[in-house]
């Protein structure tokens, strides 16, 4: 199962959570989403797709922030976890999945790592050695996701870098020929790894929790805001094998 993982930069598990699992942070999810509109309508009608830090919010309470510390530490997904990286990993931060408002609105292929202001020549290097990997929880069904399997360690084919990066006529929306569709339901867990070349599927009133873990090193530790992490109080309570 991991070996697919490791070859093809993601791993799909259909119906991985129950409902009595998915009914714990589905309505912390909602609420948050419901705070979120409302204070951040103009850039959602604008071109937001995502939100984050859900961890780190004001918007959910101490209670609620337990719940979600504790799904995301549970020994089910940190079985995985410890099975996909090489050494130590480390939780970075959540993200929600939705569609955007304006439904021509046109998705985009990407690596999460060109967003990080490092060089073409250096995002090549630390692909082959740097990990981030989101754990992908739709409570919906949808379009999902489409990837090109094996990217993660792989540089793009020079049609693709062009389609990622907007260069020589291409579009960030255009089809790519090595692309595959993984759809989504409800209960499904999607594991992928964000050094490959995706995109996100819009449609179908998308609703996902990403929970996204890293390498535990220095380079990542940037990236990684302490108020998405528990206290020392919370840590108490939780497994803190990625805390």
């Amino acid at each position: 199962m991991y070996n697919h993982f490791h070859q093809n930069s993601y791993l799909y598990l259909p119906l991985f959570f129950s409902e009595g699992e998915l009914a714990i942070i589905e309505p912390i999810l909602i609420n948050f989403h419901e705070k979120w509109l409302k204070d951040y309508q103009d850039v959602y009608k604008s071109h937001l797709i995502n939100s984050h830090s859900l961890t780190g919010s004001s918007s959910i309470s101490t209670a609620e922030r337990m719940q979600l510390f504790k799904f995301i530490a549970s020994e089910r997904l940190l079985a995985i976890v410890e099975n996909l990286f090489p050494a130590k990993a480390k939780f970075l931060n959540t993200q929600l999945f939705f569609d955007p408002y304006n439904k021509e609105q046109k998705n985009y292929w990407h690596r999460d790592i060109q967003y990080t202001g490092l060089s073409i020549e250096e995002q090549q290097e630390k692909i082959k050695t740097e990990n981030v990997i989101h754990f992908r929880i739709p409570l919906t069904e949808e379009s999902g996701i489409e990837l090109i399997p094996g990217s993660h360690h792989q540089w793009d084919l020079p049609i693709e870098e062009d389609t990622r990066l907007s260069q020589h006529g291409r579009q960030p929306s255009d089809a790519l020929e090595r692309g595959q569709i993984i759809s989504l339901n409800r209960g499904d867990l999607l594991i992928f790894s964000a050094n490959s070349i995706h995109r996100g599927l819009y449609g179908n009133n998308r609703f996902s929790l990403d929970i996204i873990y890293c390498d535990d090193i220095p380079a990542f530790k940037v990236f990684i805001d302490e108020r998405n992490q528990p206290t020392d109080e919370e840590l108490s309570q939780l497994n803190n094998n990625v805390f």
